[in-house]
């Protein structure tokens, strides 16, 4: 609530909360333009493959004195007091020297996984923008920077840290969540491939792949396991319902089938297609006569569900706020805290031979699903984060949820903290 005073008062102290961003694709160059309008914080340094587009991004905002960093020579050691830097590799932002926060915006996986290990074991906080990582190692990475007394975070802007935010408003004021979820804004067409995308990609000034992991319902389902496993919710039903429906009916249909909707039990996460886009949503009831009776006199709806909801996520734009939340306050955004409640499980997005590899989330072999987590475990099923590089030892049919079994899943530190994570909840 007072972030803003808080950040003038730390400005006004001559302090600075210096960032370090790794991925510079369009998120991360938002990242960089609303850090610059944010009292109190940079960007100092910037990690892409592509290290000119990192250092396109100082650029797009009037900066021209920055250091290019294109060998491993230094960086730790560099005066991010007087200057900015720019390297293709990511390893180097965690190992830097003077930063104070590090936001990791690849979407993938396994740098996520290299990215955030490496910040929380070199005492700095980290943001998460690649909710890829967070829903397959989440869970470890919150307890590790515990421990390490810094903060994890999923960031703010995305839908996940805007539902979040409307289910503790809610929570904290006695009202329990029926449902909450996202609109999508896009049909759902799990068969979207680079190829078939390439032309509406180029259009939009969008990666092809990041697409099509929105079209094909990936991301839809990797940030509801992430909403599930933050609040403590669960899903009705294998990849949630979907339902089109407007916004002014969220309320109607979004509860049990015993009061005309569609869930068979309260306490879910889902997605809306339809107007409900770009906007974040929260079905609640109060036990309480009063409660009920001043929300329908607020016109909120007639009950017992009323609908909170929020018509906008403004993506990268919001970020400084979990920036502020860690460093000011030393609290997350958003993580999980205790053991998940669901899985983003791997799904053959075409029939899949034997000796196949997987290739990347939103490519053309593979599209990720939400399951309970008690159910992948049961089933031994392959968690999405993982599929990259597994290779099949058998066929699986089109539309086929891919088990472990089936796969020689291929190494990566990504699998080694995943295996940690295993260990504390028991055999995987």
């Amino acid at each position: 609530m007072f972030v803003y005073n808080d950040l003038k008062d730390f400005e006004r102290q001559g302090r600075c909360i210096r960032v370090g961003l790794v991925g510079a694709g369009f998120m991360g160059r938002g990242i960089v333009e609303v850090l610059e309008s944010t009292p109190g914080m940079k960007v100092v340094a910037i990690a892409d493959l592509d290290i000119d587009r990192a250092a396109s991004c100082f650029r797009a905002v009037g900066l021209k004195d920055f250091k290019e960093l294109r060998g491993r020579g230094g960086a730790p050691g560099a005066d991010l007091g007087r200057e900015r830097v720019v390297t293709s590799d990511a390893k180097l932002i965690p190992e830097m020297e003077g930063l104070d926060f590090i936001i990791e915006a690849t979407g993938i996986p396994e740098v996520g996984a290299q990215v955030a290990y490496l910040s929380i074991m070199s005492g700095k906080h980290v943001g998460m923008l690649n909710v890829e990582t967070d829903v397959t190692i989440g869970w470890y990475l919150s307890r590790l920077a515990r421990r390490a007394g810094v903060v994890y975070t999923v960031c703010t802007g995305d839908e996940p840290a805007a539902i979040k935010e409307l289910c503790d408003f809610a929570l904290t004021l006695g009202f329990k969540i029926v449902a909450c979820g996202k609109g999508k804004n896009n049909p759902l067409d799990v068969g979207a491939t680079p190829e078939t995308l390439a032309r509406k990609a180029k259009e939009m000034g969008l990666n092809p792949r990041i697409l099509t992991e929105f079209v094909d319902g990936t991301k839809t389902m990797v940030e509801m396991a992430c909403v599930a496993n933050s609040v403590g919710l669960d899903i009705d039903r294998r990849n949630m319902h979907g339902p089109r429906v407007e916004v002014e009916k969220l309320a109607g249909v979004f509860r049990t089938r015993g009061r005309g909707g569609i869930l068979e039990r309260e306490g879910v996460v889902d997605y809306a297609v339809g107007g409900v886009a770009p906007g974040v949503f929260a079905v609640v009831s109060h036990e309480r006569r009063i409660v009920g009776d001043t929300l329908r006199y607020l016109k909120i709806g007639e009950g017992p569900e009323f609908l909170l909801y929020r018509p906008y996520h403004l993506t990268n734009i919001e970020v400084p706020i979990s920036v502020a939340h860690a460093c000011l306050y030393g609290k997350p955004s958003l993580a999980t805290f205790s053991a998940p409640r669901t899985e983003v499980i791997t799904l053959a997005k075409r029939d899949l031979r034997e000796g196949e590899e997987i290739d990347e989330i939103g490519g053309f072999t593979a599209y990720g699903g939400i399951e309970s987590f008690d159910a992948a475990k049961r089933e031994n099923l392959l968690p999405l984060g993982l599929c990259k590089g597994a290779r099949l030892k058998e066929d699986v049919a089109k539309g086929l949820a891919i088990r472990l079994d089936q796969v020689e899943v291929k190494e990566s530190f990504l699998l080694h903290l995943r295996k940690v994570q295993d260990d504390l909840q028991g055999d995987f």
